[in-house]
């Protein structure tokens, strides 16, 4: 279910919270850069000797199990652009949050030794690079069965608040890159959780579309299911790993579409664990939408390490002088995926994280309770479901209605607490035609019939909180992230059916659990608790 912006077609929320163990069974700590003092994120923490670890979240939080401490373990902590760092577990607190600065790193170039029949042409510009990165796809990364487990979690963010979190342990049995991913992928779910820590919203947890009161949309935008739940979303937007099918707007197919939709331009080379890496800026426009990207590329072997892709809704300019501050656009949806080499020199996913913003349209706080004509008085009444404001119901301008095709004329309004009374300038005999014809025939909720069509417009409650007949908006951020936490790099799919997700169905619904012997090796690696 990747997604895509209307007028293109594709061929297909951070805090800590009780998960596996309690409280006081988790190591707390905290990445933060030296310089900055800012969050590090998505950094990996691995445990030396034990190919397990995690990834550091929005805030630079991460939690590991007590037990490795205990057992006398080291941290490995390693992020694009920072130096690499060894933390004895013994040196941390159990107690506190453990803040730990990472220093960002400075690339020492290599003495380069140039031999006659060994002469370059040149640097390679940044196209060359991206298009041979492509190309060693079928080389750097396995085309064997594989596996890789981990953190899963999806929730919404707005209001500066963490909505619906959900969390899970799975693992991923992956054929191959020579599999389509969608079809032969297996998931075994170890455990699950909904949170409920944190706020929950039944509303904006639905499904996007229409339902009979709300509505949740993604704007100028679809998100299409193709019958898969939310882990088949988010693996369906790995570019990398689905490299030669369609997987978002405007990567399209990575294999074929990359290249030709985007302009590229090297940045300062950077590193990971001591691997030299191409940094290359990709970008482009596409009728209203503005797409700003970045590769991280192996000088060694052009494997990809990181794709980070971002669209933005791009209102263009709004003035010949504008503003250099004011914001001309807003984000559209963003997708990060990371993959680290293996001990067999073969790239694996590491993470990968897709949120989106939608919007939430629920019905409007003030509307018209109802309309009905008084023959005692010879006049509408109209009644509201809260108090009104007096000067915008008294304001005749505000009632646009029509009979038999005709504008009817009110000659008086007399405003009561929730109430008004229309007093129709119509003749006696029109009156009475109207009465009976009113009479006869049946109403709409509104009041109205195929004879009288009403409009009540711009009126505000007594307190001008609400404006008649205005939906409420929301907005919000929906995130899905899986984080991993060990690599199978040869490992083939348990024989048993029966032991995998159903992928039609929520993973937070009736769902196969299968624990491994070894189920306390990993855990939710839920982010810091902060302040609602």
């Amino acid at each position: 279910m990747p997604i895509s912006v209307k007028h293109f077609f594709l061929s297909l929320t951070f805090f800590c919270v009780h998960a596996i163990w309690g409280q006081n069974d988790f190591i707390q700590g905290q990445l933060l850069d030296s310089n900055t003092s800012k969050p590090v994120v998505f950094a990996t923490i691995r445990i030396e000797g034990k190919a397990l670890g995690v990834i550091s979240n929005q805030d630079g939080g991460f939690r590991l199990p007590l037990k490795f401490k205990d057992e006398g373990d080291t941290l490995i902590v390693s992020s694009m652009g920072y130096e690499r760092k060894r933390i004895a577990m013994l040196d941390l607190s159990q107690d506190e949050l453990n803040i730990i600065k990472l220093t960002p790193g400075v690339i020492e170039l290599k003495e380069v030794v140039l031999r006659k029949k060994q002469k370059r042409r040149g640097p390679l510009s940044a196209k060359s690079i991206v298009r041979k990165a492509i190309q060693a796809i079928p080389k750097k990364f396995p085309r064997h069965p594989s596996s890789v487990i981990g953190y899963y979690r999806d929730y919404q963010f707005s209001e500066r608040k963490y909505v619906n979190l959900n969390e899970a342990i799975l693992e991923v049995f992956d054929l191959g890159f020579q599999k389509l991913d969608n079809l032969n992928t297996k998931v075994q779910i170890y455990d699950k959780k909904q949170n409920f820590d944190f706020k929950r919203d039944t509303i904006s947890d639905n499904k996007y579309g229409d339902d009979e009161n709300y509505m949740k949309i993604i704007n100028n935008a679809y998100l299409f299911d193709y019958g898969g739940n939310e882990f088949v979303i988010l693996r369906v937007h790995d570019a990398i790993r689905n490299y030669k099918i369609d997987s978002y707007d405007f990567v399209n197919q990575l294999e074929t579409d990359l290249i030709k939709n985007h302009f590229f331009r090297k940045l300062e080379d950077t590193y990971i664990d001591e691997e030299e890496l191409y940094t290359i800026r990709m970008n482009k426009t596409f009728f209203g939408y503005k797409v700003s990207g970045l590769l991280y590329i192996s000088k060694q072997d052009f494997a990809i390490h990181k794709l980070k892709y971002t669209v933005y809704e791009n209102f263009g300019l709004r003035s010949k002088r504008r503003n250099k501050k004011e914001k001309d656009q807003k984000l559209f949806f963003e997708i990060i995926t990371e993959y680290q080499r293996a001990d067999d020199g073969k790239m694996y996913l590491n993470y990968i994280s897709f949120h989106n913003d939608f919007m939430l349209i629920e019905p409007p706080e003030f509307e018209v309770d109802a309309i009905r004509w008084l023959g005692t008085c010879q006049c509408f009444e109209v009644r509201f479901n809260k108090y009104i404001d007096t000067s915008s119901a008294g304001d005749l301008n505000n009632y646009d209605w029509t009979f038999e095709g005709k504008k009817v004329k009110f000659n008086e309004v007399v405003v009561f607490d929730n109430a008004v009374r229309l007093f129709p300038d119509f003749d006696v005999e029109t009156l009475k035609n109207m009465s009976v014809l009113l009479a006869s025939t049946k109403k709409n909720p509104d009041g109205s019939n195929k004879h009288l069509k009403t409009k009540v417009l711009n009126i505000r409650d007594r307190g001008l909180k609400y404006e008649l007949g205005k939906n409420k908006h929301r907005d919000f951020q929906q995130f899905r992230e899986f984080f991993v936490q060990r690599i199978n790099a040869s490992k083939e799919p348990p024989k048993d059916k029966n032991t995998f997700m159903n992928k039609t169905k929520p993973i937070f619904e009736d769902q196969p659990i299968t624990k491994p012997t070894d189920f306390d090796n990993y855990w939710m690696n839920t982010p810091l608790k902060s302040k609602q």
